[in-house]
């Protein structure tokens, strides 16, 4: 069976990820790694005896829902499959060819939770010391490099009013609501779903009424382009929101990482050597890519697998693509080993 489907097999949606990662921990000693767990819970395997040091950074958690594993037709259906345990698994296969290396230090690391507030990339931010290269395991395709995920912000809204007679001219809480809803969209000029337009969903909406009163809430999900100004933005939803309560989540910011430099140019020969066609990916969504970029280290994200699959019922991974992959990160750590000092 191979690691990826073993993975798979191991559900783990955010919060219970503890049985995959003492799977994975077991696998990466298998493979002659120092592997342990770390206080957040991650798995952490290190190989290697170089001084250049390059994190391979996935994650466990999936979110929920199960799917029904089976492997069929060489294709690996299961949570997970593609986001991101493929590419966590490519990871350890990958890595795993560079034991004795002089030059590389290599950690690859299962965080958990990165479904949900990404506690596992934060404790790496807090802990670890500085890498010389990051590489984010998501779905990317073989051929293909990701460099930027959008940021990300939440609202909740909150209403709540006297109840009146339905015939009477004031405005419901569902219709001040509606009104917020759409004087915000309407105050955001740059409106748009590619990466670099703000995009407002809708992603929660309640009525209620208890005695007198009747309310209203609504969740917001923001996505958000580089450069993005949040206080700005909460400051033109501040002055739309009338007497309505309104909370904001932390503020994700936008990466954008680099064309250019020798962690990119070593992905673009791997994928070429046999005779792939490199291309770069800009993702709408976000990962801990938008986190761990605050080490100031070239970055990137690289996995296999089809991205519109992320956590939907068809989720499934080809695993010529996996092999693939591996193939490729191991030419990538190659070039990457070769670099003079």
């Amino acid at each position: 069976m191979t690691l990826v489907e073993k993975l798979v097999r191991a559900a783990s949606p955010s919060g219970r990820e503890r049985e995959a990662a003492q799977l994975l921990v077991s696998e990466l000693a298998d493979r002659g790694f120092e592997a342990q767990l770390d206080p957040a819970g991650n798995a952490v395997g290190m190989i290697g005896q170089g001084g250049r040091q390059i994190y391979l950074v996935g994650h466990l958690d999936t979110v929920s829902g199960q799917i029904p594993v089976r492997l069929e037709n060489e294709t690996l259906y299961g949570r997970g499959s593609v986001d991101a345990k493929g590419a966590l698994a490519a990871f350890v296969e990958a890595a795993a060819a560079f034991e004795n290396s002089s030059a590389l230090k290599i950690t690859v690391i299962g965080c958990v939770g990165e479904e949900a507030s990404s506690p596992g990339a934060r404790y790496l931010l807090a802990n670890h010391k500085i890498p010389d290269y990051v590489i984010i395991g998501e779905p990317s395709g073989w051929e293909a490099i990701t460099l930027g995920y959008k940021g990300s912000l939440s609202l909740e809204y909150a209403l709540e009013r006297p109840r009146h007679h339905r015939g009477m001219a004031q405005p419901t809480p569902a219709e001040e609501v509606v009104s917020f809803y759409r004087a915000l969209c309407a105050a955001t000029p740059e409106l748009g779903t590619g990466f670099g337009s703000i995009s407002i969903r809708l992603t929660d909406l309640n009525t209620g009424s208890a005695g007198s009163h009747e309310s209203v809430s609504m969740k917001l999900n923001i996505r958000t382009p580089p450069g993005f100004n949040s206080d700005g933005f909460k400051m033109i939803a501040e002055r739309l929101h009338g007497e309505a309560k309104m909370s904001w989540s932390e503020f994700t910011p936008a990466v954008l990482a680099a064309k250019r430099g020798p962690l990119v140019a070593a992905f673009l020969g791997a994928i070429r050597a046999p005779g792939g066609r490199p291309c770069f990916k800009y993702k709408t969504g976000t990962s801990d890519m938008n986190l761990l970029a605050a080490w100031g280290r070239p970055i990137l994200t690289y996995g296999p697998g089809d991205s519109s699959l992320d956590h939907t019922p068809e989720e499934h991974l080809e695993l010529a693509e996996y092999r693939q992959a591996i193939a490729v990160l191991r030419g990538a750590l190659g070039r990457l080993e070769e670099i003079e000092p």
